[in-house]
């Protein structure tokens, strides 16, 4: 500051009320872990908070691109000090891991304890965890599956469903290696793969990955197929919430947000 400004008496006075309140997110925080290169999750996420009882705090993770094994696995080692940025001094009700193929190479259970390993007694989710806990609720054991991935992770994910219960009987991909690439499939590609595709007696639509931009067309996918769909975004930011103890149904993205409380 210029040393001749001359500096206002500065006026101390009482909060009005005499009272504080609450940070936003009364009745659920959730933390997310969001890659550095994916611009929809923390979008999507926020999307879906229905008002200011629900608070979203983002924390950013290094992957290096083109996504592959190596570098999903490099994310392991990062998780604890990403997770050490989300807010250390307020209460978390649940923490995110937002990659559906990180979590399916690292594993499910290891992303939970690398989290905890900061964050011992917080509630602890990822894409791939909700969307087998949300397939589930569903009633859906018999899934078709859409990715933006390449053929090795669109496997992989698949195997992760597998262990969940959820067996894969239709499988379609788009190829891509980069959270950019995949970030820039329109909304209506997966709509008119959806529409197009023989889901052969598939009980859900499972469109995997969280850069994508499938949210919005998860109502328009359910009413031209008349399956019920889930996506990464939408999977793991309702079992977010059901873990910290929301029950109220979230109209516009689908019947889990909507029925399944």
């Amino acid at each position: 500051m210029p040393a001749d400004v001359k500096m206002p008496d500065v006026h101390k006075v009482p909060v009005p009320g005499g009272h504080l309140e609450d940070n936003y997110g009364e009745k659920a925080r959730i933390g997310l872990i969001a890659l550095c290169d994916d611009v929809a999750v923390d979008r999507d996420f926020a999307r879906m908070i229905p008002d200011d009882r629900v608070a979203l705090i983002t924390s950013r993770i290094l992957l290096e691109q083109p996504n592959s094994e190596r570098t999903f696995l490099a994310m392991a080692a990062r998780i604890p000090d990403t997770v050490r940025l989300l807010c250390p001094l307020l209460r978390l009700d649940s923490i995110v891991f937002g990659c559906t193929s990180a979590t399916s190479f690292i594993g499910e259970s290891r992303v939970t304890e690398l989290v905890r390993s900061v964050r011992p007694e917080v509630n602890v989710t990822n894409p791939g965890t909700g969307a087998i806990t949300a397939l589930s609720a569903l009633n859906a054991k018999r899934v078709s599956v859409i990715t933006p991935y390449t053929v090795a992770n669109t496997e992989n994910v698949v195997r992760m469903l597998a262990g969940g219960g959820i067996q894969s009987v239709q499988v379609s991909c788009f190829g891509f290696d980069t959270d950019m690439d995949i970030g820039s499939v329109p909304r209506n590609a997966y709509l008119e793969v959806a529409r197009n595709t023989d889901h052969q007696g598939a009980q859900a639509i499972f469109v995997s990955c969280t850069a994508t931009k499938a949210l919005d067309a998860i109502e328009e996918i359910e009413a031209v197929t008349g399956l019920p769909c889930v996506t990464s975004n939408q999977a793991a930011f309702w079992h977010a919430l059901q873990l910290a103890g929301w029950n109220e149904p979230i109209s516009g993205f689908g019947r889990l947000m909507r029925d399944c409380w």
